[in-house]
């Protein structure tokens, strides 16, 4: 009989059909009936109310036959008649309403100059308060690492504590006694000057830079944001690489690998372990260079990317499942901006809640682990990552991530949590034809400092914050590639001063708006989950409407500013608007002043 957990499953799309997925496109009511029109190309067609709503499940790359499959299991009311379905669809496809996978693939096979030697990269760790981490590392990264394959080493420490800063410091100091490539320590003097060095230069821009920079303005705050754009900033045209503190320089891949690559719109695969013996049994740990994996592709053009990886060129059954709303913008040389890999151990999520977006497969693997989906809640030894290499829009957390520094890359939000789904909004925003490739192998992320889960479960219901501005800055994404970076820069900035000149009551409005949406499609997502849960077990069932209740009550309640996460008691609303409206002016000033300031720091 074979293993369910190490079977590896058939790939998706490895029908020969031609794959299809709806355009963008805007549905206008025209007596009693709706007209979809094709803001690319003008294609337009006249159906009927049911046929709209239906035809919006139809974004993801499939072949006619699997879209009607998909829409007869989503609508009961069609009766399960696939044949009927596929000849609307069919219908659909022949007014120019589907955008064709094949057109994409034309897009990236085109013939391309891109054969520029790519430098070396440079490594940064980023670090606060953990320096027994700092140590490990540094020990794992002489053992692991091919040093003299860096340009440059540093590493950014943000820690509140003096004795901490001491002791970084000290290692450094005796890294640099064996690394063939030296590592510079960039500490809270070394960061306080560059701070006075770019006010120095641009003075006008004092605002914006402070936002960013000064650690000052974030009392009590996590400031990952401003580790992170320090690094940008020390790194201006390069290709570098960022890593946490608690990681290990090594690189192991799972039984759960795919021959070829794949497109998704983000999602990862997972694995559940008692503990680190656990996974270490399964795990294969692989003889190359981490730090040098991730820069084989990064910052190369998609078709160099691709072969590579083995692939001569791209076909169809790559796409499948894909979003065509951002497949449909990419070509033979939109970039990889940013590589991410898995991990292996703690997941590095805040919470749990992760668990219910995972697909099948990953759940039916948690479910038969023993323990099943309480020993999922409660441990937090995980495998999340990819069986292949996968490229996709937006980037998702990754403990080990590279940037190609050289793109004019957006700013982090320098506190807070959900920085890094910001930042990938923003990328987006400015370079709407580049990827994000996460390569299939993971390495351990191991925090010293024991992190427990919840056996009950955290909650799944979004509450709000960070995460609320890419729906807002999405608002505004100029849908013609042809909008240049200066412009895109440009709007990204006025959406932020927009949002910092808003009234109390709009801030009030945005927020329950944008909360609402991000509700609704959480609960989309639980029934979707639900409907495919019967062969899960009750657990899990209960699991998802347990959460499903609590995001329909959410839903039908009305929350204010105060309600955000992490608001102190008996705040009021009004100091809560007052605040939000001073972040977004001053993100607003760091982003007009955010590539005088790179250069600035070029070669500091």
């Amino acid at each position: 009989m074979t293993d369910p957990l190490t079977e590896r499953a058939t790939a998706p799309g490895t029908s020969a059909e031609p794959l299809y997925a709806m355009a963008a496109h805007d549905s206008l009511p025209v007596a009693g009936a709706v007209l979809l029109l094709v803001r690319a190309t003008g294609a337009r067609l006249s159906v009927t109310a049911d046929v709209a709503v239906a035809l919006q499940q139809c974004t993801a790359f499939r072949s006619l036959h699997d879209h009607a499959q998909h829409l007869v299991q989503q609508f009961p009311q069609l009766g399960g008649n696939v044949a009927d379905v596929t000849r609307v669809l069919q219908q659909v496809r022949d007014a120019g309403l589907l955008l064709p996978a094949a057109q994409v693939c034309e897009q990236v096979n085109a013939p391309t100059a891109d054969t520029a030697d790519l430098d070396r990269t440079v490594a940064c760790i980023i670090t606060c308060d953990r320096p027994a981490a700092v140590e490990r590392l540094l020990e794992s990264l002489l053992r692991g690492a091919r040093l003299a394959r860096q340009k440059q080493l540093l590493l950014i420490d943000d820690s509140r504590e003096a004795a901490n800063c001491t002791a970084n410091a000290a290692a450094v100091e005796r890294f640099n006694l064996l690394s063939p490539t030296s590592m510079r320590y960039f500490g809270p003097q070394e960061q306080a000057q560059l701070l006075q060095h770019a006010i120095a230069q641009l003075p006008r821009h004092e605002t914006g830079i402070r936002f960013l920079l000064q650690r000052e303005l974030w009392p009590g705050v996590p400031t990952y944001g401003r580790a992170r754009n320090l690094a940008l900033l020390l790194t201006v045209g390069e290709r570098c690489i960022i890593l946490d503190d608690d990681v290990l320089c090594a690189a192991y891949t799972l039984p759960y690998g795919q021959a070829g690559v794949v497109f998704n719109d983000g999602g990862r695969q997972a694995d559940f372990y008692r503990d680190a013996r656990d996974w270490q049994q399964l795990a294969v740990k692989q003889d190359f260079d981490p730090l040098v994996g991730h820069g084989r592709c990064l910052g190369m053009g998609l078709q160099r990317a691709l072969r590579t990886l083995g692939q001569d060129r791209l076909e169809q059954t790559h796409l499948a499942e894909a979003g065509a709303d951002w497949c449909g913008r990419i070509n033979a040389d939109s970039r990889v901006l940013v590589t991410q890999s898995g991990s292996l151990g703690d997941p590095g999520t805040s919470n749990n809640g992760w668990l219910v977006n995972l697909e099948p497969t990953s759940l039916q693997r948690m479910l038969a682990r023993p323990g099943g989906l309480g020993a999922a809640l409660a441990l937090r030894e995980n495998w999340l990552g990819q069986g292949q290499p996968t490229f996709t829009v937006r980037p998702v957390i990754s403990q080990v991530t590279g940037l190609d520094n050289r793109a004019l890359l957006p700013p982090y939000f320098p506190a807070l949590r959900g920085e890094d789904q910001l930042f990938g909004s923003m990328l987006d925003f400015l370079h709407p034809d580049s990827l994000t490739l996460e390569y299939d192998w993971a390495v351990p992320h191991l925090p010293l400092e024991e992190r427990r889960g919840n056996p009950a479960g955290d909650p799944t219901v979004p509450r709000g914050g960070l995460n609320q501005l890419v729906g807002y800055i999405d608002e505004a994404q100029p849908e013609d590639p042809g909008v240049g970076l200066a412009t895109r820069m440009a709007v990204l900035c006025c959406r932020f001063e927009e949002l910092g000149e808003l009234s109390d009551a709009g801030l009030a409005a945005r927020f329950r708006a944008g909360l609402a949406r991000l509700q609704a499609a959480h609960l989309q997502t639980l029934e979707e989950r639900f409907r495919d849960s019967s062969a899960l077990g009750e657990d899990w069932r209960q699991y998802l409407e347990r959460n499903r209740q609590a995001c329909v009550a959410a839903l039908q309640q009305s929350p204010g500013l105060a309600d955000l996460p992490g608001v102190p008691a008996a705040t009021g609303s009004a100091a809560v608007a007052a605040a939000i409206r001073q972040r977004a002016t001053g993100f607003a000033a760091a982003l007009r002043g955010w590539d005088e300031l790179r250069e600035v720091c070029r070669h500091h």
